[in-house]
């Protein structure tokens, strides 16, 4: 890498680390090179706009021409099914960056990513709402417990002992009702998990 490369990425990483741009900032800014990661990051071209209010305050005006070449070239990068497939597949939003000549093959792979994510997010809430479900049975059990030890205790009332009995024994039947509703929950988590292994051997060639 060259010193100056070296330099303009330095100067970049600087950049898209502040909030806004000062007028040291402005005057030295690449904008070819923050086109093109702009572009290679998958942000529209209007992105410069943001750079653009900055600099105005310090009466610069950024390089347009050299900044859309930039972006361009990132752009070219970015906009490929591959790359389209991974930001759906970790569910991020396509901000309309590709020209019409990249579009469609871009919007293929973040179209399959999109499915993928979505089979992931489905898989995730089975397995959570097994998880919760098991949960509620284990602390059910564990109350049925508590309350039947507490039958045996000396000095308890008449009354009181009538109470734990109807209180254990109904949830003996919460407890009985929520088993039964396990293998549904169970075999959901499965069909949720073969649709996203299905899925994920499917688009394969995206790897």
């Amino acid at each position: 890498m060259t010193k100056k490369l070296w330099l303009a990425l330095l100067a970049l990483a600087t950049l898209h680390g502040c909030a806004t741009l000062n007028k040291s900032q402005c005057l030295t800014a690449d904008w070819r090179t923050i086109g093109f990661e702009d572009g290679a990051k998958g942000k529209a071209e209007t992105a410069i706009s943001t750079y653009r209010q900055d600099c105005a305050k310090h009466g610069i005006t950024p390089d347009l021409d050299a900044y859309r070449l930039g972006h361009r070239q990132g752009s070219e990068n970015f906009c490929t099914s591959r790359s389209g497939f991974n930001l759906g597949k970790r569910g991020g939003s396509y901000q309309g960056s590709c020209t019409a000549a990249l579009e469609a093959d871009f919007l293929q792979g973040y179209r399959d990513g999109q499915q993928l994510h979505g089979l992931q997010q489905a898989a995730n809430s089975a397995r959570a709402d097994l998880d919760r479900h098991n949960r509620q049975i284990s602390n059910l059990d564990k109350s049925i417990t508590v309350k039947t030890d507490l039958l045996v205790e000396d000095g308890l009332l008449r009354d009181e002992r009538i109470q734990l009995l109807n209180e254990i024994e109904a949830m003996k039947a919460e407890l009985i009702d929520m088993l039964n509703q396990l293998p549904a929950l169970q075999r959901e988590v499965r069909r949720a998990e073969q649709q996203q292994q299905q899925a994920e051997q499917r688009f394969a060639a995206y790897q």
